[in-house]
């Protein structure tokens, strides 16, 4: 089969995929549904390059399999950071069942990018990128009803950018009780999250484990039990995005050096800067965030806003922080232990506790806010 391969039945893009030359081509797979009952398989090799492309919604890849079997599943060079390989997926469509497994698994997805799909009722993962990777992307994707959106390993240097992510539980016999939305493993690095909207999850919208150096920006994330929630990371930027959760902003165990900067954290009871088990932690910049109850006051009109706890932390500044209608917590708290904050120029309103609560090891510099006492 030549490089520019029609596909026009399911059983002919595994055909395709093995009949790939030595330099790879393009796999076209032209409007239809295709139903697939066992996982599409590829694997590549150094010099081989990919560009496997739909015509968008009409294009429906369907896993009919019912026991966790995968959908696709490609493997790009083997054991190398950066071989001469590219993989492009645009404009497809990949249907699952909640009892399916993961939409498409990349392994190696170096220069890899994935491109204005739609991933709709997967019992696993839309997309895992894994074993290790460089420089990949996944842009304008719509992933509804998946257990997961997004699962990253050992991964460099990826952007996620102007994706959409949504459960479907709008009662209980609607779509399937989802995990978090997007996770990003220990050895990734360099990630950039930006310009997306993650709505209406059952758990975290995004996961941060034991990682480090990324940038989570611009986006609006709503309906998650957490919004952002890191586990022993460092070196973090969150900034300019909407967060609109119970938890805002949650860090446990040993984090470090995040700047958590003009975001808009609305109706996060809970806090909306969490710091737990955080004894040796810190250096934290809370800088230019709006914390507030929505306008429009929710169902009945009880929703609430919750402040900024820094716990065990130490050596951290809260400043410029505007913080209104905080219940049931001080707007900013820190201690027992930690210290060496500043916590300085930051508008705190209409609270019903006392607006900064300090109790802490070591001195700390408080000044210049403006406090309407609870």
């Amino acid at each position: 089969m030549s490089s520019e391969g029609r596909v026009r039945k399911a059983s002919d893009i595994q055909q395709a995929f093995d009949s790939l030359p030595d330099a790879g081509g393009t796999v076209y797979l032209p409007s239809g549904t295709y139903e697939v009952e066992q996982t599409l398989k590829l694997e590549l090799k150094e010099g081989q390059h990919l560009f496997l492309v739909g015509d968008g919604r009409t294009t429906k890849l369907v896993n009919v399999n019912t026991s966790g079997g995968v959908l696709m599943h490609i493997v790009g060079a083997v054991g190398t950071w950066w071989p001469d390989l590219r993989i492009t997926i645009r404009d497809l469509t990949f249907i699952g069942n909640h009892d399916s497994g993961d939409a498409l698994i990349i392994e190696y997805p170096n220069d890899t990018m994935v491109d204005s799909c739609a991933f709709f009722g997967h019992g696993g993962k839309a997309i895992h990128l894994k074993v290790q990777g460089t420089n990949t992307t996944v842009r304008d994707c719509w992933m509804r009803d998946c257990k997961r959106a997004l699962v990253a390993d050992n991964l460099h240097h990826l952007t996620m950018h102007g994706n959409q992510t949504r459960g479907m539980r709008v009662s209980a016999d609607q779509g399937q009780v989802q995990a978090e939305h997007v996770y990003l493993g220990a050895n990734c690095r360099e990630c950039r999250i930006v310009n997306n909207h993650f709505a209406y999850g059952d758990a975290e919208a995004i996961i941060l484990d034991g990682t480090a150096q990324h940038v989570l920006a611009n986006n609006c994330i709503e309906g998650f039990t957490k919004a952002i929630y890191a586990v022993d990371c460092r070196d973090m930027v969150i900034n300019a995005n909407y967060l609109h959760s119970p938890k805002g902003v949650h860090l446990v165990g040993d984090c470090h050096a995040f700047a958590i900067t003009g975001n808009t954290m609305i109706n996060c009871p809970e806090g909306s800067v969490v710091v737990e088990d955080g004894a040796g932690s810190g250096g934290h910049v809370i800088s230019g965030n709006v914390m507030r109850k929505s306008v429009y006051g929710g169902l009945g009109g009880d929703w609430t806003e919750g402040g900024v706890c820094l716990g065990e932390a130490s050596d951290c500044v809260v400043n410029g922080n505007v913080i209104e209608e905080v219940h049931g917590m001080p707007a900013v708290s820190a201690g027992p232990g930690g210290g060496g904050h500043v916590i300085a120029a930051n508008r705190i309103a209409r609270n019903d506790m006392p607006g900064i609560a300090v109790d802490c090891a070591s001195e700390c510099e408080v000044s210049g806010n403006l406090v309407d006492e609870g």
